[in-house]
């Protein structure tokens, strides 16, 4: 699912659907796949996943930031242009 990032999918509606599927999967587990799936990847991101999921952050961290957090990483890593 994770390929979808690669075609322009935020990544809140997929790690939302990834969490749909496993109500296991939380923050750090949704950061390992992440980080398997494109290895090149900045630990940076998965950061970001905890901080965006973390309910007892005082500020708000919306879906948008998020997503362009991700898509920022990937380009970085260079998965994307």
């Amino acid at each position: 699912m994770m390929e979808k990032l690669l075609l322009g999918s935020p990544a809140s509606k997929i790690f939302r659907a990834l969490q749909h599927e496993n109500a296991s999967i939380g923050a750090r587990e949704l950061g390992y796949i992440l980080m398997a799936e494109f290895p090149n990847i900045s630990p940076a991101a998965s950061m970001s996943i905890r901080k965006w999921l973390n309910p007892a952050m005082e500020e708000e961290f919306p879906d948008e930031q998020i997503d362009a957090l991700i898509l920022h990483y990937l380009k970085e890593a260079g998965y994307v242009t």
